[in-house]
């Protein structure tokens, strides 16, 4: 009954303070222990046996969490599911006791047990109720647990993808409280210093609930792995920096060991750009496939002229070949989403390169943006920094100021 995310961490493929992660705070007890356990592992196997540093990092963290009887492939689905979930900003993790009841799940389908059907039907109730929530990447991480056939896959996916979109569109603003000097007098131009723009977006985040991410990983934690794995073999541990520690999203400020626009240029990687691309599709995709007037058309010719100049795309071959996947050949959205990325967009992208000046340019623009928000109409939620100055670099004509909120909330 197990599906995709078991599957995928069973081959061994990438999954790509007050903001420390569930799981973060185990592996920072388990990283000075790793390599000599590591080692005692390989010396105790087997000639013919092979070791997977992953499965070693997952048995050492259901004993540091005092879990007795995950161990093996139970042990490594949970990891799978932990680093998942570290992914997303702290507030949307899913809780501890979500998280044990499909840890319960995945261990009673492992060791054989006889209740799976009863904890299926417990993370099932989960799933419905992150739906209505609009807990949308929780529910992502829930339903890849089940085992499915494809057409219910797609289903799933399609939910997902509609009650998402209709939710980014349709969320009301927060009717902000009256805002602070701090945003009301910003200067960006004159004033961006760390300090300065820490209070403004901390006020944003007091007045209106609107809280600045990025998508990092913090370089102190990052230095501690590489110094408790620099004994081990060079693949090793690449291979295990590609998953700890875990790069996520992370509110801007709650990193304080680094200057804001450092944290910027590692946040602006290929793979942002990537999702900055395909976040612009699935809104297009969505305001095309609506019926009737969605109030957002101009969004269509925005985008059409943004991917002609930019990628030197035309959306009269992306939109039909992206249609025709989903509803001839059935394949998933985001696999779909994955492929007209790479076949439409991909050359540019690869050939684009941003440079330290263009950058802080960008950097002002978007907090200029962000400064003549009107924040009583901006949705609470967690917001995708970096899109905001990607806007800028690739100047996206943005009629409604509101809609780049819309587009850049993660969820």
């Amino acid at each position: 009954m197990l599906g995709r995310l078991v599957e995928k961490m069973m081959r061994g493929n990438k999954a790509s303070s007050d903001d420390e992660g569930y799981l973060s705070r185990y592996l920072d007890v388990i990283c000075p222990q790793y390599a000599a356990q590591y080692n005692e592992v390989m010396h105790d196997k087997p000639a013919d046996a092979e070791i997977d540093a992953l499965d070693v990092l997952a048995n050492m963290l259901m004993s540091e969490m005092g879990i007795s009887n995950g161990y093996g492939a139970a042990a490594r689905a949970y990891l799978s599911i932990l680093i998942e979930n570290e992914h997303l900003p702290v507030r949307a993790h899913l809780s501890a006791n979500e998280l044990n009841a499909l840890r319960e799940l995945l261990f009673c389908y492992f060791n054989g047990a006889g209740d799976v059907n009863e904890k299926g039907s417990q993370v099932l109730g989960l799933i419905e109720q992150k739906f209505s929530h609009g807990d949308f990447s929780q529910a992502r991480i829930l339903l890849q647990i089940f085992e499915t056939n494809n057409e219910t896959r797609l289903n799933n996916e399609r939910n997902l993808y509609y009650e998402e979109m209709i939710m980014r569109l349709d969320s009301m603003g927060s009717r902000a409280k009256s805002l602070p000097e701090s945003l009301t007098s910003f200067d960006p131009v004159h004033h961006s210093d760390d300090a300065t723009v820490l209070q403004v977006l901390n006020d944003c985040e007091a007045c209106a609930g609107a809280s600045f991410y990025l998508f990092l990983r913090d370089p102190d934690e990052l230095t501690a792995w590489q110094q408790a794995l620099s004994s081990l073999d060079e693949q090793v541990q690449q291979y295990l920096l590609d998953y700890i520690p875990v790069v996520r999203w992370r509110k801007v400020g709650s990193i304080t060991s680094e200057d804001l626009r450092s944290q910027l240029g590692r946040h602006m990687t290929f793979e942002m750009l990537r999702r900055h691309v395909q976040q612009k599709i699935r809104m297009c995709y969505f305001i095309l496939l609506a019926s009737g007037s969605t109030g957002h058309e101009w969004f269509i010719f925005a985008f059409t002229e943004w991917s002609r100049k930019h990628f030197n795309v035309d959306v009269r071959d992306l939109f039909p070949f992206i249609h025709r996947s989903g509803i001839v050949d059935n394949i998933c959205l985001q696999e779909i989403l994955d492929m007209a990325t790479d076949r439409f967009f991909g050359p540019a992208m690869n050939s684009l390169s941003i440079h330290p000046e263009t950058l802080e340019k960008a950097y002002i623009s978007a907090l200029e943006f962000i400064a003549a928000t009107d924040f009583s109409q901006v949705p609470p939620g967690n917001y995708n920094l970096g899109d905001f100055l990607l806007d800028v670099i690739l100047d996206f004509d943005y009629q409604d100021p509101l809609l780049a909120y819309r587009t850049h909330a993660i969820m």
